[in-house]
C-alpha cells in the first residue's frame, strides 16, 4: 500500500517537471520512477552499517526522474527551468575528456516540494532517507544507450573485466551519437535557412525555434512580415533568448508560431504592425510578466 502512494506522489512530481518544460515548448520525454521500501533496504544493506545515517548522508533518490531532450542545446535551458522551480541541493556534472571515449553525468538533486514530501509515509518512517529527488539530464538519442549500457555494462561489470577495446567501442558509439545530434541541429538550421530564402514564413519559424508549434501562421502575422520586410529579422532571432525570455519573465501561455511572433516582437522587435495586431490579453499577460 505505501508503495502504491508513493507512485502516486511520484506522477505528481512527475506532471510538475513536465509542466514546467512544456511551457517553454521544448521538445522532450521524461521517465520516472519511485524506490519501493524493499529497494531501500537492500541498497542500505548493500553499503553497510553506518554508510547512511539520520545525521550524515542519505538516500537521496527516493524519486528519480530523467529528462531526455531532444536536442543537446535545450539542455542548459531544461535544468535552468527545473532550478527556477525547485531549489537545488546540489549537482553532478562531468566535464567532457577530449582525450576519452565516455559518457557524462548530468545529475540534479533538489528539494522536494512540502507538500510531497509531507505525504511520504517512507521519508516519516525512514531517517536514512532524504526528502530530495534526483533528476538526470539527457538527450533522446542518448538516453537509449545510457540504458543498454546501465543494464549490460554497469550492473555487470565482471563480463566486462578483460575487454577493455569493446568497453572503449561502446563508449565510441555514445561519441557517434553525440556526433549525430550536433548533425541533426544543424540540417535544423539548413532547413531553416531554405525556408527563410524561400519566405515560407510558418516553417522557417517552426523549424528555427524547434518548438511544439505545429500550427499553420496567422494571415494577418504573414501580411505583416511581408509588408514589413520581418523575415530576416526573425530568422536572425536569437532562439535561446527568447526561450529564457518566457521562462524568467514566468510567461505561462500556449506556446505556438502565432504567440512566440508576438513574444518575440513585444520584446525584441518592436515593430509597429505587429504590436497593433498582437491580442490585447496578450499584451495584458506580457506587460505584467
Amino acid at each position: 500500500m505505501n508503495d502504491n502512494y508513493e507512485q502516486v506522489l511520484l506522477k505528481k512530481l512527475h506532471v510538475r517537471v513536465e509542466a514546467e518544460l512544456s511551457r517553454l515548448g521544448l521538445l522532450f520525454r521524461v521517465f520516472s520512477r519511485s524506490k519501493t521500501e524493499q529497494s531501500i533496504t537492500s541498497k542500505i544493506n548493500k553499503k553497510g552499517d553506518g554508510y547512511y545515517s539520520p545525521q550524515g548522508k542519505k538516500i537521496q533518490d527516493l524519486y528519480g526522474l530523467r529528462v531526455a531532450l531532444y536536442f543537446p542545446d535545450d539542455l542548459k535551458i531544461a535544468q535552468r527551468a527545473l532550478e527556477k522551480s525547485f531549489k537545488l541541493i546540489s549537482k553532478e556534472v562531468d566535464s567532457p575528456n577530449t582525450s576519452l571515449f565516455e559518457a557524462t553525468r548530468c545529475n540534479y538533486i533538489f528539494k522536494l516540494p512540502l507538500d510531497i514530501s509531507s505525504d511520504s509515509s517512507i521519508l516519516n518512517c525512514n531517517s536514512l532517507v532524504d526528502d530530495t529527488f534526483e533528476v538526470q539530464f539527457r538527450t533522446v538519442l542518448s538516453e537509449g544507450w545510457h540504458e543498454v549500457e546501465h543494464d549490460l555494462r554497469y550492473k555487470c561489470k565482471d563480463d566486462w573485466g578483460k575487454h577493455d577495446d569493446l568497453s572503449r567501442a561502446l563508449n565510441g558509439v555514445f561519441a557517434s551519437l553525440e556526433t549525430s545530434e550536433w548533425a541533426m541541429m544543424r540540417l535544423f538550421e539548413d532547413l531553416t535557412y531554405r525556408h527563410y530564402k524561400s519566405s515560407e514564413w510558418a516553417p522557417m519559424i517552426r523549424n528555427k525555434f524547434r518548438l511544439r508549434a505545429g500550427n499553420e501562421l496567422n494571415s494577418d502575422i504573414e501580411k505583416a512580415i511581408n509588408e514589413n520586410n520581418l523575415g530576416k529579422a526573425i530568422y536572425r532571432l536569437n532562439r535561446v533568448k527568447i526561450i529564457l525570455t518566457i521562462l524568467n519573465k514566468n510567461i505561462n501561455i500556449p506556446i505556438n508560431i502565432n504567440t512566440l511572433v508576438y513574444i518575440a516582437n513585444y520584446y525584441f522587435l518592436k515593430n509597429e504592425k505587429l504590436t497593433e495586431i498582437t491580442p490585447r490579453a496578450l499584451v495584458d499577460i506580457l506587460s505584467k510578466s
